[in-house]
């Protein structure tokens, strides 16, 4: 910030300065001479525009003799608007491999699946492929499954891969006994030594796995996920389903202020059993109505409730389809969620009371990091649960700052750096440039803006610029107003040109 203060004042000197010079010179009657305008070097974006960026990254593909996976060096077109990991996937799926390197999934062509293909949440990428890969082995699979965890986790972003074929669990055997648990990255081992530890069977000494658990949102409006390494003390599914019922009840050990759930074996009426019908294989379970005043007393709604449950149990579960769910006497074949980002009012049925992942597909949140004023004058970090889908869109990250802090944060006591008024139809367009994002803003900016002082001027400008550079590819900022950059907004910042993230202006 010191930086652009110092330079709006030299301006103005030198403005002053060489003017005075000039006047001398010609005796008060020649013309002024001034300083050129700044140059801009990227035009403001009328609307939002392809926000595309290169990066060398690492795709790994099987060797030809299938005992480990290399590393194979490529370029990829990222969007600064779009998930990362959902690109990787698409490159690393149709990369046709090379002298040393075989495709990934041999001979069957692989792609994503129509529905909810890439899902981000807590550093855990859940990837549902099509139903292709049902013609791999279960080892060939595995393998596809470690290739896609070690190309994901590159960036250090990504912890846990689940793999998932046509939204269900497919499992480590034919059986569809053996869970999979999450990926990690790991390419120090060779693919037969991980194979072996993953296929061998249950046993006393092999119980743990990592499970992603889908917890109820501070919002009200989702699920986070978590990964967690859970030992399991029954082999049967019934039993590893009780196991999850209790991690969630357990509460998260990351996560901030999730609500605590009821403990939710305690109100099963018998153990979980599995169903099959029309090939359809799901998990029954069978709560006493109590849960219902219980759900209440936490805070947490049915249909955030059964989302919670859905997705922690058919994500880890091999060749579970879906749930259904009892209370007391009701089998649950509706809900109408409220409050949620999405859907909220409308009406969900599931058909023979199977509920599906797919069917909650409007209820995954991931956190975004935003940037709000504290009591101390500086800006300060906070967390908050949006559509996960929205945490790559900086559009999306402008427009929650302009709602100001909410009380499902996860710091309190912050206030809104934003003048209040300014909608999200005043972010007239975003674009991304060499690095820089590109925010253009209608008048309303600088009208609201213009009676700030210094300070206020400058939490305002550098809580964009700090969220958003943020985002992966996103060094720089630039504002615009209406289309083009003003000396400043309030009077004590500099405008023109491109902002870093400073970080002299934040909490520890």
């Amino acid at each position: 910030m010191n930086h652009r203060l110092k330079r709006f004042g030299c301006l103005i000197a030198a403005c002053l300065l060489m003017a005075g010079c000039a006047a001398q010179e010609s005796g008060g009657t020649s013309a002024q001479l001034t300083l050129p305008p700044a140059q801009y070097r990227h035009a403001a974006p009328e609307n939002d525009t392809r926000q595309d960026y290169e990066q060398a990254v690492v795709l790994y593909l099987p060797s030809l003799d299938g005992t480990k996976l290399l590393a194979v060096p490529q370029t990829a077109a990222f969007s600064a608007s779009r998930q990362r990991s959902r690109t990787l996937c698409e490159m690393l799926l149709a990369h046709p491999g090379t002298e040393a390197a075989a495709r990934v999934g041999g001979n069957v062509t692989l792609a994503l699946s129509d529905t909810d293909p890439v899902e981000v949440s807590g550093q855990v990428v859940t990837v549902s492929l099509a139903a292709s890969a049902l013609r791999l082995t279960h080892e060939q699979l595995f393998t596809v499954g470690q290739a896609i965890a070690n190309t994901l986790g590159q960036f250090g972003d990504v912890q846990y891969v689940n793999i998932l074929v046509s939204g269900a669990q497919p499992g480590m055997n034919i059986a569809a006994t053996l869970p999979a648990g999450c990926y990690q990255p790991n390419s120090r081992e060779d693919l037969s030594a991980l194979w072996s530890r993953v296929s061998a069977p249950l046993s006393s000494a092999r119980r743990s796995f990592a499970a992603a658990l889908y917890y109820p949102a501070p919002s009200g409006k989702g699920i986070l996920c978590e990964a967690r390494t859970l030992s399991f003390t029954a082999s049967d599914l019934s039993g590893m389903a009780v196991t999850l019922l209790e991690a969630l009840s357990a509460g998260a050990a990351a996560l901030p202020n999730v609500p605590r759930c009821p403990e939710l074996a305690s109100f099963l009426r018998e153990a979980p059993t599995l169903s099959e019908s029309g090939g359809v294989r799901r998990l029954v379970l069978r709560f006493t109505e109590d849960l219902n005043s219980a759900l209440i007393n936490a805070g947490i709604t049915r249909s955030v409730m059964m989302a919670s449950l859905c997705w922690t149990l058919t994500t880890f579960l091999p060749g579970i389809e879906g749930i259904e769910i009892h209370i007391g006497t009701e089998r649950v074949n509706t809900l109408t969620p409220s409050g949620t980002y999405n859907g909220a009012g409308e009406i969900i049925t599931f058909q023979d009371g199977l509920m599906r992942r797919r069917d909650f597909s409007g209820f995954l949140l991931e956190e975004c990091a935003l940037y709000f004023a504290n009591a101390q004058g500086k800006l300060e970090k906070t967390y908050r649960p949006i559509p996960y889908y929205e945490a790559a869109s900086a559009r999306a990250l402008v427009e929650q700052l302009m709602l100001g802090p909410q009380p499902f944060d996860s710091k309190t006591g912050l206030s809104a750096v934003l003048p209040g008024g300014l909608r999200s139809a005043d972010l007239l367009g975003v674009g991304f440039e060499d690095q820089t994002l590109l925010l253009n803003f209608s008048a309303q900016l600088g009208a609201l803006a213009k009676d700030m002082d210094g300070e206020n001027e400058a939490l305002l400008i550098y809580s964009l610029v700090n969220t958003v550079c943020q985002l992966p590819g996103v060094k720089r900022a630039a504002l615009y107003v209406q289309g083009s950059q003003p000396d400043s907004l309030a009077g004590a910042i500099y405008l023109p040109g491109d902002f870093l993230p400073n970080t002299d202006m934040v909490s520890e």
